[in-house]
């Protein structure tokens, strides 16, 4: 036992305060009228008292002792209960679980004793930790492996957490009994030499046990990697599918590899298939499959190559992901004609139509240039089924094509294509099209309205202009918002196309005012679809800073004229960074909402909010935050443990109001881990044996566990440490009474005698 003392301020601090505090009584006494020197004794000596009382307290005082304690050791056990210790490959023919069990179940006696004297803290491990009970020498390990994942490291980190968490004081070793195969996915893919060092700190030995055989990985297998989709799809356009194919053995032998696609039923059947010829030494073929889909929407798609008597694992067959195709792309063929014969060129709405529909990626403009210098042009052979699904006469004079070519263009859009005049001098009445297209067209030109070619322009069959043009009836080709249609400038002028309308016809825009004129009609001859529309400056939306109104109205009348209108639930999207997804890893997404208008996007007041979430293979719905706020939001999804399809789904709402709905699928492919490679990795044990060499680590033979435990049982262990008692005694009770007695009995006396 010690004392020893610790001066607030250090010591020679301390020596000067002492010194001062202890004068002060006796080099100013106390005074007073008829004071005794008895009394004045009396209070310096109380003063004086009080003082050392606080300089013994201001030199912190300590009684230190030492003493020596017992420790009890603990020692870990590792076993690997993963699904690749099924392996048949260790002693005698056995498992390596069985060859494990047995081994175990003979060194009973020794566990017992060992048990005696240290506490012994089992676990089996797979992607996790799993306590096993020892009980009488007798470990209780499950029948069977069943484990889909080795995480040596994390596992090894843990185990080593847990023996502390439980009043582990020393460790005296850890024994990993283990094929040494990691085979872990995030987050649990740590590193094992990193849980390693914390034992080689503290001095502790890894016996490392491999268990198993290298040559068990080189077994036959055939697998499917790498699938390669090509990125744009679009509905009976060739889409290339690549993959690799990987065989281990079967040399010779002819594998078939199936491209299967799923059905409207939504069952997989084949569409395509390749045979490849195993040759020897070759391990890895490209595989080239290609499909056109019939259909637009959301596909699954399989890439399998069949199983082969032999095989150990069959699940790695077959790649799997899904595929969007889109609409197939529009062609338009924009006929545009001159006002007179020879004219270089034709009117300015040509150019701003042509350019918002280019900027559509799914629009093909094939443009072809009317100017009557060869009368009655032949264009039949550019009117052929599947080659055109919308034509555009924009100021085309009757005369300008031959007859033929007319009753061609008829024809095909009876049959299921779209027409769309647009307004103009030679257009409708004035340009003679009561002979050509009359019979299809929703409304009927006159016989009286032919104008000239070159000649001046009839006012009588034309609306002068400013024409503001409103919507009169809902339709997706004029869907803009009631704001936008406010803000978009009036027309120049338009053609006069309401005197007589067929009785199918429907006016879905006119003119202002108390007697409003039709601008813009459509009609259905047939199986095709007609757009009227009498107007020609729909270019000064874009001067005037509506180039987005202007791409949109006429991107939705080619839309509505080829029949692939938007979905209305489409204003809802999902945007997946990758539709295969490797169990384990996060998934990053981002939703938006499409068709918002424009002074709606950004309202603090009035946010976008979103619902998300997700349907796991085995049928659990799990709810997946996403931020509200404007029309684009981002995501991360990370639950994909479970191998299988995943199904998201996202709606958007803008108050209680809601904005659409959006579904998207990606696959988590079925990955054996563990009998993969099934093959043994004794040199990963062995390092980490290495690591603790200075300590006693090392590697042993799977025959010699029950010698390394019987000698562990023996070995006597003297494990102590020394432990420090410090007991202060300037913070205690009897110091504070004392000094406070002083003091009081010092004041006491003052009073007695009349001092204040």
């Amino acid at each position: 036992m010690e004392l020893t003392f610790d001066p607030v301020g250090g010591a020679w601090l301390g020596y000067a305060i002492a010194a001062l505090l202890l004068a002060a009584p006796w080099v100013v006494p106390p005074r007073a009228v008829g004071l005794a020197p008895s009394k004045r004794r009396t209070i310096q000596v109380l003063r004086t008292l009080a003082t050392l009382a606080l300089l013994f307290a201001w030199a912190r005082p300590t009684l230190v002792r030492v003493k020596t304690e017992s420790l009890r050791p603990t020692l870990v056990m590792l076993l690997d209960a993963s699904r690749s210790m099924t392996v048949e490959d260790a002693l005698d023919g056995d498992s390596r679980w069985d060859a494990t069990r047995r081994l175990l179940d003979v060194s009973s006696s020794a566990l017992l004793r060992l048990s005696e004297k240290q506490d012994v803290r089992a676990f089996t491990f797979d992607r996790g930790l799993t306590p096993v009970e020892l009980k009488g020498g007798q470990l209780a390990l499950p029948t069977t492996p069943e484990g889909e994942e080795t995480a040596i490291g994390s596992s090894l980190a843990d185990a080593l957490d847990a023996a502390r968490g439980e009043g582990g004081d020393v460790l005296s070793g850890v024994i990993v009994v283990s094929d040494g195969a990691q085979r872990a996915r995030p987050p649990r893919d740590a590193a094992p030499l990193a849980a390693v060092s914390r034992l080689a700190a503290e001095g502790a030995p890894l016996y490392a046990v491999p268990v198993g055989d290298r040559a068990t990985g080189d077994r036959p297998d055939v697998a499917i990697d790498d699938l390669l989709i090509s990125d744009a799809a679009f509905a009976a356009a060739p889409l290339d599918v690549g993959a690799t194919m990987r065989v281990t053995g079967f040399p010779n032998r002819t594998v078939v590899v199936r491209l299967l696609w799923e059905n409207a039923e939504g069952k997989l059947e084949a569409v395509d298939a390749k045979q490849i010829t195993v040759r020897q030494g070759v391990d890895s073929y490209p595989v080239a499959l290609r499909y056109a889909p019939p259909t637009p929407g959301e596909w699954k798609l399989s890439v399998v190559a069949d199983t082969i008597e032999g095989e150990t694992v069959a699940d790695n067959n077959e790649a799997s992901t899904f595929v969007t195709v889109r609409e197939g792309g529009i062609r338009v063929l924009y006929l545009a004609g001159t006002d007179q014969v020879g004219g270089a060129a034709p009117g300015v709405e040509q150019q701003f139509i042509r350019r918002s529909l280019a900027a559509s990626p799914d629009i093909v403009i094939d443009w072809e240039l009317i100017n009557y210098r060869e009368p009655r042009r032949d264009l039949t052979s550019r009117l052929q089924p599947g080659d055109v699904d919308v034509v555009f006469i924009d100021n085309v004079d009757a005369g300008g094509l031959s007859r033929t070519t007319w009753r061609r263009m008829a024809e095909l859009i009876e049959s299921g294509a779209g027409l769309a005049m647009i307004g103009g001098r030679q257009s409708f009445g004035p340009g003679g099209h009561r002979e050509t297209l009359g019979d299809i067209l929703p409304v009927t030109p006159g016989r009286a309205e032919r104008q000239t070619l070159g000649a001046a322009l009839r006012e009588d069959v034309h609306l002068p202009g400013p024409l503001k043009m409103v919507p009169s009836a809902r339709h997706p080709i004029v869907e803009l918002g009631d704001d936008v249609w406010s803000e978009l400038p009036p027309l120049k002028g338009a053609n006069r196309i309401g005197d007589d309308l067929k009785p199918n016809a429907q006016v879905i825009a006119t003119t202002d005012g108390a007697r409003p004129q039709p601008l813009l009609v459509i009609g259905q001859p047939g199986l095709g679809r007609v757009l009227a529309f009498a107007g020609d400056s729909t270019w000064q939306w874009v001067l005037t800073g509506h180039r987005e109104a202007h791409q949109r109205f006429w991107r939705q009348a080619v839309l509505w004229l080829s029949k692939k209108d938007d979905d209305p639930n489409a204003s809802v999207y999902i945007d997946l960074a990758s539709r295969r997804v490797p169990a384990g890893s996060r998934l990053d997404l981002v939703a938006g909402v499409r068709a918002v208008e424009d002074n709606e996007e950004n309202d603090a007041a009035n946010p976008i909010r979103y619902e998300a979430s997700v349907t796991r293979p085995d049928g659990r719905v799990v709810e997946l935050p996403l931020p509200s706020g404007g029309v684009r939001t981002t995501g991360v999804y990370t639950d994909t443990s479970i191998a299988g399809d995943y199904r998201m789904a996202v709606s958007a709402f803008r108050g209680d109001a809601k904005l659409g709905d959006a579904l998207s699928r990606f696959n988590v492919p079925k990955r054996d881990l563990e009998l993969e490679r099934p093959g043994a990795e004794p040199d990963t044990l062995a390092r980490l044996a290495q690591a603790t060499e200075a300590d006693g680590g090392r590697t042993l033979a799977l025959e010699e566990l029950p010698t390394l435990l019987a000698e562990l049982a023996a070995k006597e262990l003297d494990e102590r440490r020394e432990v420090v008692a410090r007991t202060t005694l300037y913070d205690k009770w009897p110091l504070l009474l004392v000094f406070a007695g002083l003091m009081t009995s010092e004041w006491l006396v003052r009073r007695g005698v009349g001092m204040p």
